[in-house]
């Protein structure tokens, strides 16, 4: 277990701890102030309700005997508000009684008050028809008297029973803080000894190993390697550090062996470093000697590059100018035929209105010529009306004829008969009104049918012109393409070459940045050849101080105990 784990466990056991304690204690409250409650809010209104029946009871009592003595109005009054009181206090204290006993002296308090209202009652029907006091006196002991020493007990026995349950209650209530005292300070003190031994435990766990661990390096510090692993039980993070910290020993020991042999070897490599020094620096004067003939060469090979990079910048020039005017012929037949193009596409949308054209006029002049087969049947049914209203006037005539016939009798007749007369010379002059329309419409009919069949004959041929442009157009822009596809391939083959010319051109600025640098290269070796000389010497002089420092290490080392 780690000791991450370990101190959560420890904590987590004084929190469990904690909370049985602060549970228990919660537990106690509430039980507390639950009894606490009941005992001020309900028995304590119980007791006060009950005791205050006994205060009506007795204003009842004292409210009838002031009126019985005093007829006063303002007796009766109270009297019936004492009563009605009682009602009251009965009723609520029955919500908040829970004994059985109690319950039954609130039924029976109950049924003795409405006893006491009858009697009441009876008593206050004889009194203004009686004046004979004795009748009223015997009356009121030997009828409501003994109602009232009944009911007075068992408001008594309310109040005194419900005084005891307060008394068991209050009673009950310092026993159960008692309890709660004595349970929280026990809890208390077990978790408080508890908290002390996890700590102390649980800081033993930790803090043994360690403190051995500290021992075994002072030790370590002062050079002393022959000291024993550290054996620790921890499976936690302690017993890993002490795993490492003997393997950390064990590489120290070995590390001091190896140092001690090494040094030896240090030695003997100085010495065989010296020689070879001497013969390096002989050799760095050869190659010195070499590197500058390299370098006289260079500058001749960078001459001529840069005579070549100027012949081949002049050709790229005029190549480059090639390319843009063939890219500048392309733009321009890339845009002829994109004119082209814009031009097919009018004479399409051009063709397509003119065949809509030609479809409209056909099919308006159908429609007129159905007009002006309507406009005969028109003419026809307007024939039938006028023929229609021609009898109807003769019918009226005769029907005028037989009215005057009839003399007085007829002249109501002869009237509707003129009517109709009117109505159908009237019939007759719209007949022919639109006789002479239907002609106008007929004449205007034949016009427009010879108008839309010369119009419709000029939109077939303005359609085959169109079409006959549009095929044209389609070769032009054909012809077109043709061109700037041919431009096209020119412009970009002098694109290609002009590219390809200034990559030759960069090929040959590298060459020359080559030989140049390889002339700064050769006289950075030269440089370099009389730095190494001078270096060769420093080596021979530090493989000595190399030799004196393996002594001295020898000697450190000679101190640890392995």
């Amino acid at each position: 277990m780690t000791i991450s784990k370990k101190l959560i466990g420890s904590f987590l056991l004084i929190a469990i701890l904690l909370g049985i304690t602060s549970s228990i204690s919660f537990y106690y409250l509430k039980k507390i102030d639950s009894s606490y409650t009941d005992l001020v809010d309900r028995r304590a209104l119980i007791l006060s309700n009950a005791q205050k029946i006994q205060v009506e009871a007795a204003k009842q009592n004292n409210n009838l005997q002031g009126y019985l003595l005093t007829e006063d109005e303002n007796s009766l009054k109270d009297l019936n508000t004492a009563h009605q009181n009682i009602d009251d206090l009965i009723g609520k204290t029955s919500q908040l009684v829970q004994h059985a006993d109690d319950k039954k002296r609130l039924v029976k308090l109950e049924e003795l008050n409405k006893q006491l209202k009858q009697k009441y009652d009876q008593l206050l029907q004889i009194s203004p028809n009686n004046q004979n006091s004795n009748e009223l006196t015997d009356f009121f002991k030997k009828e409501i008297q003994p109602i009232e020493k009944q009911l007075e007990p068992v408001a008594d026995e309310i109040v005194n029973a419900q005084q005891k349950l307060m008394d068991e209650g209050s009673t009950e209530n310092t026993e159960t803080v008692n309890s709660a005292v004595t349970h929280i300070v026990l809890l208390s003190v077990i978790a408080f000894i508890s908290a002390l031994l996890i700590g102390f435990f649980t800081s033993r766990i930790i803090s043994r190993p360690i403190v051995h661990m500290s021992k075994i390096a002072k030790k370590i510090a002062l050079g002393d390697l022959t000291t024993e692993d550290i054996h620790v039980k921890n499976r936690d993070e302690i017993g890993a550090l002490a795993e490492s910290f003997n393997q950390m020993t064990e590489n120290l020991r070995q590390l001091i062996r190896q140092i001690s042999i090494s040094a030896g070897y240090v030695t003997a490599s100085s010495e065989e470093l010296t020689a070879s020094a001497e013969q390096s620096s002989k050799a760095s004067e050869t190659i010195t000697l070499t590197i500058q003939e390299v370098a006289i060469k260079a500058e001749k090979q960078a001459h001529g590059v840069e005579e070549s990079v100027q012949a081949i910048n002049e050709m790229s020039s005029g190549i480059q100018q090639i390319a843009a005017n063939a890219q500048m012929t392309s733009s321009l037949s890339i845009q002829t035929s994109q004119k082209a193009a814009e031009g097919n596409q009018a004479i399409q949308v051009t063709t397509k209105q003119m065949d809509s054209i030609y479809t409209t006029m056909n099919q308006l002049a159908n429609v007129i010529k159905e007009m002006d087969e309507h406009s005969g049947e028109i003419e026809q049914i307007v024939k039938v009306m006028s023929e229609i209203a021609a009898q109807t006037n003769l019918l009226a005539l005769n029907a005028a004829i037989e009215a005057a016939r009839a003399g007085e009798h007829g002249r109501g007749f002869a009237v509707v008969a003129d009517e109709v007369r009117q109505l159908a010379e009237k019939s007759s002059e719209s007949a022919e009104q639109i006789t002479q329309l239907i002609t106008t419409i007929q004449k205007n009919t034949h016009n427009a049918v010879e108008s839309m069949s010369v119009g419709t004959k000029e939109v077939d041929a303005g359609i085959r012109v169109v079409h006959t442009a549009g095929e044209l157009f389609k070769e032009i822009t054909h012809f077109v393409g043709e061109v700037t596809n041919q431009t096209q391939e020119v412009s970009a083959a002098s694109q290609q070459i002009s590219a390809n010319t200034a990559q030759v051109v960069h090929l040959v600025d590298l060459i020359s940045e080559e030989a140049k640098t390889v002339i700064a290269g050769s006289q950075n070796v030269s440089a370099a050849s009389e730095e190494q000389l001078a270096s060769v010497e420093e080596i021979s002089s530090s493989a000595a101080s190399l030799s004196k420092m393996a002594e001295e290490l020898q000697a450190l080392i000679g101190k640890f105990k392995v």
